[in-house]
């Protein structure tokens, strides 16, 4: 990944596809998050790093993850950013939720790994060229759990086309896993404002 630090602004080139919901902290490459500056893409799209405490960050090729500092025998947290072109991207409403739905709810890659599964996918009101996603379910074979039965996912995020050009796409999201009757409101505050965070500006020529 091209990506480099400033006085002024971080710059990142992600190129890729979606990931999928459940990615987990391969522990190489980690830094304690310091930059909590706007990070700009040169594909027109840019959003903060988390502004709290206890965060570690990691730079691959195609993506850019924090890693929030917590014990994983109770709960885990993690928030990315993606972007790649598209040049042949969904051209309507229905196709660009049915191909977010395609990378974000399939849960039948791992047999009997996931149940009590939910989702919720749909364009947002306030901008037609992005898809909000919320889904949840139970992990039967997460690596930390334990001795509980399962641990609890929730991923929430938004898979967007720049609204100017439609021939790049960024994927932002959060992942949270936790052990059963964890109260995980501030993780998934923490999140969120993550994931609001993202902004679009008009690309360069």
């Amino acid at each position: 990944m091209n990506a480099k630090t400033n006085s002024t602004a971080a710059v990142f080139m992600l190129v890729g596809a979606l990931v999928a919901c459940a990615g987990q902290n391969g522990g190489r490459d980690l830094v304690p998050l310091k930059d909590r500056q706007r990070v700009f893409s040169t594909h027109g799209f840019s959003f903060l790093p988390p502004q709290q405490s206890g965060w570690l960050e990691k730079f691959a090729k195609n993506e850019i993850t924090y890693f929030k500092e917590a014990d994983p025998a109770v709960v885990s947290l993690y928030t990315q950013a993606i972007e790649g072109e598209y040049p042949n991207a969904p051209s309507t409403e229905a196709e660009l939720v049915a191909f977010v739905r395609s990378k974000k709810d399939d849960w039948g890659r791992e047999q009997g790994r996931y149940s009590n599964t939910s989702s919720s996918i749909a364009i947002e009101e306030s901008e037609k060229s992005c898809v909000s996603y919320r889904v949840s379910a139970h992990d039967r074979a997460a690596t930390n759990k334990g001795n509980h039965e399962f641990l609890v996912l929730q991923t929430a995020g938004r898979f967007c086309l720049h609204p100017e050009t439609r021939s790049a796409g960024v994927d932002i999201f959060y992942s949270v896993r936790h052990i059963p009757n964890f109260d995980a409101t501030a993780l998934v505050t923490e999140g969120e404002s993550f994931v609001k965070s993202l902004q679009f500006q008009t690309p360069p020529k």
